[in-house]
């Protein structure tokens, strides 16, 4: 089981590191992370996935919840969080081959990222286990290179806090 978790903080030097380092001494498995600034100035947004169950999540709530830099944590695993990520991955293939790997990705969002030559670059959103089946229906169309980011997540619910 994973649980997704979304902390906001103080966009200062170090913080991503303490958040790290606690989830090492803690012995949480994080799963996936995604870090970047966010509408407010001087904060940044930290999405945690780790594996564990209700109660690892609310331990980890809480252990964040401590440092300083925090301004607001929060489980964000319930069936009211919207949770993305993307993926980019790259073809060796003839022009002559690609309808197939279009048609193939017809069940998937996706632009097309970069054209050149037998090279093709195809950009996709999801959950991670959309982008999981994306890549194993592609695999064989020529896929030379593959990469997912980690998870983007916000609470659906109108909320008043810094979420």
């Amino acid at each position: 089981m994973e649980r997704t978790i979304g902390v906001v903080a103080e966009n200062r030097p170090g913080v991503f590191s303490r958040i790290s380092g606690l989830m090492e001494r803690r012995g949480f498995q994080v799963k996936g992370v995604t870090a970047g600034v966010t509408q407010q100035p001087g904060r940044s947004r930290f999405t945690l996935v780790i594996a564990g169950d209700d109660r690892k999540a609310s331990q980890a709530v809480r252990q964040i919840r401590k440092m300083v830099e925090t301004v607001e944590v929060a489980d964000l695993s319930s069936g009211f969080c919207v949770e993305r990520c993307m993926m980019l991955m790259k073809f060796s293939l003839p022009a002559e081959r690609r309808a197939e790997l279009f048609d193939a990705m017809n069940a998937f969002p996706h632009t097309v990222a970069s054209e050149h030559g037998d090279t093709v670059i195809l950009e996709t959103t999801g959950t991670g286990e959309n982008l999981d089946a994306c890549l194993e229906t592609v695999r064989h169309l020529g896929l030379v290179e593959a990469v997912k980011s980690g998870p983007l997540a916000l609470d659906a619910r109108t909320t008043t806090t810094t979420f």
